[in-house]
């Protein structure tokens, strides 16, 4: 793949006109063609294009569908991680290495870096420093401005509000939900989702955070409970590679986190258990597991081993991109309904 210059993308495609309808039952995964395989963290949906992080080598790379994959940015790059979009269409991502770099950055479409916190030369793993940016992974941001991350393992959900210039002015989510990851908004902005794996039938699965109109967040409680789903209403779900009736079987260690635009959350699995490697879909009440996605059983490779990062995007808004930690081509799947952050983006919300 050749290196590619940044050049400015002049507006964005438009959602197709047709109305959102409610994900429903199994869907099926598979890989994008052409593409090569990443060692791939997050992902988002930048100006017609899905940026996607990589961690080794440190590069971003950018898919253009329906098969145009380029090295986007490499230079200065150290250990890059998180990405998200901010209101003012700025892309944003984290580099996490420890002892290293911790920083939250910000790229605009003509190339332009800014480093907007920064902490050098030191080691917040297994801490819990009460200030800074300590070990940010995967990114949210609202439309007022506030940036959100997750981190691992036991520094918490932080985020920086508007107003925000430097490392003091970090705030802790309440409680500090440990081996934190996905990370991602409700359709009308009033609740943040956090994504936690601790081997905890009370805490793995899905935190839910209040937001306040300023940003600001409530005291979070845990909302969705993996242990206590099993897969037997779907009846096309193919059988979890341990015969195991339980939603657990499937998902393993959690990782990744989405929101669409009906309020539906998604949960990616990785392959930390036998069966692993899926994608959950709960209703907006955290209460049913509405759908599955999974590999084509016919279909070798069809989704990511250890499925990490999740993006909706492409022309619609409509596809669910799937990137995988280790060596794994980029997957995607069609549905009919657009991701929470590209209907934000063009206006809908």
């Amino acid at each position: 793949m050749r290196a590619l210059c940044l050049t400015v993308f002049m507006g964005l495609p438009a959602i197709a006109a047709a109305q959102d309808t409610a994900v429903s039952g199994v869907y099926f995964a598979e890989n994008v063609p052409d593409s090569p395989s990443f060692n791939a963290k997050g992902m988002a949906w930048w100006n017609g294009r899905l940026v996607i992080v990589n961690r080794e080598p440190a590069q971003l790379h950018a898919f253009t569908p329906p098969k145009t994959f380029e090295i986007f940015k490499e230079q200065g790059l150290t250990s890059p991680f998180g990405a998200a979009v901010d209101p003012q269409g700025r892309f944003l991502f984290t580099e996490n290495m420890d002892d290293v770099l911790y920083r939250l950055a910000r790229l605009t479409a003509d190339g332009k870096e800014e480093t907007l916190l920064e902490e050098r030369g030191v080691n917040h793993r297994n801490k819990n420093p009460k200030t800074g940016l300590c070990t940010p992974l995967m990114l949210a941001s609202h439309p007022n401005g506030t940036i959100y991350w997750s981190g691992y393992p036991s520094t918490g959900t932080r985020y920086l509000m508007p107003d925000g210039k430097g490392l003091d002015d970090v705030r802790i989510a309440r409680p500090q939900v440990g081996h934190s990851y996905g990370i991602g908004l409700s359709p009308g902005h009033d609740w943040l989702y956090v994504a936690s794996q601790l081997p905890n039938p009370d805490a793995r699965g899905v935190w839910r955070f209040p937001v306040n109109k300023d940003g600001s967040l409530g005291e979070g409680a845990f909302f969705i409970a993996v242990d206590q789903f099993t897969t037997t209403h779907l009846k096309d779900l193919p059988p979890a590679k341990d015969g195991s009736d339980k939603l657990l079987g499937w998902l393993g260690r959690i990782h990744g986190l989405a929101v669409d635009a009906n309020g539906f959350i998604y949960i990616g699995g990785s392959h930390g258990h036998p069966s692993g490697s899926a994608i959950a879909v709960f209703t907006p009440d955290g209460k049913t597991l509405a759908a599955m996605i999974v590999g084509h059983p016919n279909v070798e490779a069809g989704m990511p081993g250890n499925v990490y990062g999740l993006a909706f995007g492409g022309e619609d808004g409509r596809t669910l991109f799937i990137s995988g930690l280790g060596k794994y081509r980029l997957s995607h799947v069609k549905l009919p309904v657009a991701g929470e952050v590209v209907s934000r983006a063009k206006g809908k919300r």
